[in-house]
């Protein structure tokens, strides 16, 4: 029976997860030939143009074995959010689906992967193509277009949500801030019940578009004015997110942590409950690091220090040239590998050919192999945290495939995937077992957002846990110690 046939029934969306170096491209290339399908990228670095071995993107001879969506993309300057790569990905996946064909996403960012396995974000979707920094004067993720608040409410009502009415009641008043009052009709669309509530409006808006002005603490008291239950979520510092707050507020006329709280009754729920099949693969720690190792070297015979020093002189020498500090946090720039190797791409030809050059080459190299070493372990830990010890969410079928042994791939890793896929097509028993969810006690019943003043450290700590053990750490004794020899001193004079 032709493979067309079996799988029209049946489809499954595939995801291909697991920490850098661990062969997910090398296994979305054979699972794509195999069920004459295509590829989507799921990498945040990837998404950009340039920037080729660095990142580890799909080789042109992949690329020509089986059709990739969403590489090369973006110029590095350009701003993409996850609600982006959402709402494009969605589009590819339903697109495959609708041919009978197996979407493989393949990649290593959790968070693009949990935005098309979870109804997670609560931006709306939109049907139109456009990147969202082109929509924002601020480059920010959030929708601009007119209807959000429409949009947002529809989909409360028509998803998870259902017909639930939620009444939202505005705070207490204080002395000063007794005009802001919100209220909610049954169709979730907003009444301004006082004139001053648009001036409110006036003036966040337009200290939002000026807010280089302002402290981190007063956007934070700014978003205190009109949300106190999100002013108590995020750390003053956190400014990016407290003016992303702020800006819901002002486009939908909702307070965002009612939009999230709604949005928790759902948040575990898969976009597909019963055709989400997960494929991790994992490798014994010391044969990984030793791989990552080699990867780097590989990398280096590629042309890895020419492809840094052409993008550095192309993108990034003239961001710091024009008086910016080289900000390593944002974009493509995000990429292992600038940062490292920062002082040496920063170097004249002249010095980088000096004894000191080739010593910086030298320690950025191990700096490189040390940085991603680390980074494949936050990766794994991060796909247990988000997917298999979540207290909030349903697990979707997640398979782990073991990729230690390199030469014995087709049997544990590309024969296994293969049966896995074909089980869930054909509806039989597969001999090889999803995971099991691991919860743990302590998870169940905490409060992650709440709000806490260490008196003595001088401290705002978001989170109960990080609070109790900020209690129990040497820096918080020490601190105390010091203040209570200090008071029994004051006692004696």
């Amino acid at each position: 029976m032709a493979l067309r046939t079996v799988i029209s029934s049946r489809i499954p969306m595939v995801i291909i997860l697991g920490a850098t170096g661990t062969g997910k491209t090398k296994l979305g290339v054979e699972l794509a030939q195999k069920f004459a399908t295509e590829i989507i990228s799921a990498d945040s670095m990837q998404i950009y143009k340039g920037l080729d071995i660095v990142t580890a993107k799909a080789s042109p001879q992949e690329r020509e074995m089986a059709p990739h969506h969403l590489l090369d993309i973006l110029e590095p300057h350009q701003f993409f959010t996850v609600v982006d790569f959402r709402n494009r990905a969605l589009k590819i996946i339903d697109s495959l689906i609708d041919q009978k064909k197996i979407p493989i996403i393949v990649g290593g960012t959790i968070y693009y992967i949990e935005s098309i396995v979870y109804q997670i974000l609560v931006e709306s979707m939109d049907d139109t193509d456009a990147l969202l920094w082109d929509k924002s004067r601020r480059k920010r993720d959030i929708d601009n277009t007119p209807n959000t608040a429409e949009k947002i409410s529809k989909k409360t009502n028509d998803g998870c949500g259902g017909d639930n009415k939620m009444k939202v009641k505005g705070e207490q008043p204080k002395e000063d801030e007794e005009f802001i009052r919100i209220t909610l009709s049954t169709d979730k669309e907003v009444k301004i019940l006082d004139a001053e509530e648009e001036t409110l409006k006036r003036q966040l808006q337009e200290d939002v578009d000026n807010e280089a002005r302002f402290t981190n603490n007063e956007i934070s008291e700014k978003l205190r004015l009109i949300d106190p239950a999100m002013a108590n979520r995020l750390h003053p510092n956190n400014r990016r997110k407290i003016l992303r707050s702020i800006e819901v507020w002002l486009k939908t006329g909702r307070r965002h942590s009612e939009i999230l709280d709604e949005q928790k009754v759902c948040e575990g729920q898969l976009r597909k409950p019963d055709s989400t099949i997960i494929l991790w693969l994992k490798c014994e720690q010391d044969v990984h690091d030793k791989r990552l190792d080699a990867r780097v070297d590989s990398m280096l015979e590629a042309g890895l220090i020419e492809e840094l020093l052409d993008f550095h002189e192309r993108h990034n020498r003239h961001r710091i040239q024009d008086g910016s500090s080289p900000d390593y946090t944002k974009g493509v720039f995000q990429t292992l590998g600038f940062k490292e190797f920062h002082d040496y791409l920063m170097m004249s030809e002249d010095e980088r050919n000096s004894e000191a050059g080739k010593k910086l080459l030298k320690t950025s190299i191990e700096n490189m192999k040390m940085a991603t070493r680390r980074y494949a372990r936050r990766q794994n830990k991060m796909f247990r945290q988000r997917f298999l010890e979540h207290p909030r969410r349903e697990v979707p079928l997640v398979y782990e495939l073991d990729t230690t042994d390199v030469t014995k791939w087709d049997e544990n890793v590309k024969n296994k995937a293969i049966k896995i896929i074909e089980s869930f097509i054909n509806s039989t028993d597969s001999d090889v077992l999803p995971i099991k969810q691991h919860l743990q006690s302590d998870k169940l019943h905490t409060d992650g957002n709440s709000f806490n003043f260490c008196e003595i450290c001088n401290r705002i700590i978001i989170g109960d846990n990080v609070y109790a053990i900020h209690l129990k750490s040497v820096r918080h004794m020490k601190v105390l110690k010091k203040m209570r020899s200090q008071n029994k001193e004051q006692k004696q004079d």
